[in-house]
């Protein structure tokens, strides 16, 4: 069980018998009242958010997650197949589970499997990875100035928004959570 003081960001609790994620919590003081904290959580098995204002002196149960290592293979239709580190057996998740974050998966790249009762509930992906430009356009003289973005189609099939000097066959590091560009690698 935690405490009122244990309820911190990216702690995983059962809410309403699911397991759920804080992301986002403020602690609050009254002058005449006991200290609250309003937390928002993510649902890890449905994705939904939902706000909570935990109370002092409010005992929570903590999550029973497990974590694994697991490295992608390939793309199998409506599910992607994923191997584990430690047993080497393989996990076919669905890609809704991702996020829309399917785009990034390169082969063999290593991701966290989050279990909840020994069942796969979420995958998290790298902070950041590496992807080839395949396919952008040059840049256009004189427009390289200020801070110009354009497209560019990497070798896993998406697009992806680069500045305008990144040619074809570089090859650059994405951030995955904020979607954006890095840098070159």
């Amino acid at each position: 069980m935690l405490d009122f003081s244990d309820l911190k960001l990216g702690k995983v609790i059962n809410y309403q018998s699911s397991p759920c994620v804080i992301i986002k919590c403020e602690f609050m003081k009254c002058q005449m009242a006991k200290p609250t904290k309003k937390c928002v959580l993510r649902n890890l098995i449905n994705g939904n958010s939902l706000n909570y204002t935990f109370k002092s002196g409010e005992s929570i149960e903590e999550a029973d997650i497990r974590r694994g290592r697991a490295n992608y293979m390939y793309d199998a239709g409506d599910s992607l197949s994923f191997m584990t580190v430690d047993t080497f057996e393989t996990l076919d998740i669905p890609k809704d589970m991702l996020g829309g974050k399917e785009g990034y998966l390169t082969e063999g790249l290593a991701v966290e499997v989050i279990y909840y009762n020994d069942n796969p509930i979420s995958i998290e992906m790298p902070l950041k990875v590496t992807l080839t430009v395949t396919n952008t356009v040059d840049a256009v003289k004189g427009n390289t100035v200020s801070d110009v973005s354009k497209d560019a189609d990497v070798s896993t099939g998406i697009t992806v928004k680069v500045p305008a000097f990144i040619k074809n066959g570089d090859r650059i590091i994405y951030n995955t959570v904020e979607d954006e560009y890095v840098g070159r690698e």
